[in-house]
């Protein structure tokens, strides 16, 4: 069975401050108050009666509110998104950034080489290929951990990062 971690408190805030950041870059406004609380909740799966009690407003007031905020981060994200399907872009978010990230710092070419001998040509290619794709798959091996702590299971990384389950599993024993 795979394990199921929550977010922490440290890695929540920073998921909702990058959420934030994109709202504000698409609509020059930060989310207000209750938007953030409400995604927080929705996110932690809170019913709107509950996040009204919690936010001192009618719940008919946080609907509303929570319809404008997936109004608003459908257009940021790209995709159509509700009560149900906030949680799951989150997490495409939070992979893809983690990859953008990871991936920009790991891959890096050793040397560049000219050769003249159409042979070799093929064969430096595939050389610098195997190097390239190697580097992409040990990046994504080392975001598994950060994505774990942020409360994926090893399958939703499988499929985020494209890699194999037994990949996955085998890079988080203890060397």
């Amino acid at each position: 069975m795979s394990p199921n971690l929550n977010i922490t408190p440290m890695d929540t805030q920073e998921v909702f401050s990058l959420i934030d950041n994109l709202v504000f870059d698409h609509t020059g406004k930060h989310l207000d108050t209750l938007q953030l609380g409400i995604l927080k909740n929705v996110f932690d799966g809170q019913k709107y009666a509950k996040i009204a009690e919690k936010y001192n407003c009618s719940e008919g007031h946080a609907r509303d509110k929570a319809y404008e905020l997936w109004r608003i981060l459908s257009e940021v994200l790209g995709e159509e998104l509700n009560k149900s399907t906030v949680r799951s872009a989150i997490e495409r978010l939070i992979v893809s950034n983690s990859i953008n990230n990871l991936g920009n710092k790991s891959v890096k070419i050793d040397q560049v080489t000219f050769c003249h001998n159409p042979s070799n040509d093929r064969e430096i290619e595939n050389y610098h290929i195997y190097k390239t794709e190697n580097n992409v798959i040990k990046a994504k091996l080392e975001t598994v951990p950060k994505l774990i702590g942020l409360g994926l299971t090893i399958e939703q990384i499988a499929q985020a990062l494209d890699l194999d389950i037994q990949l996955i599993l085998d890079s988080l024993k203890p060397e």
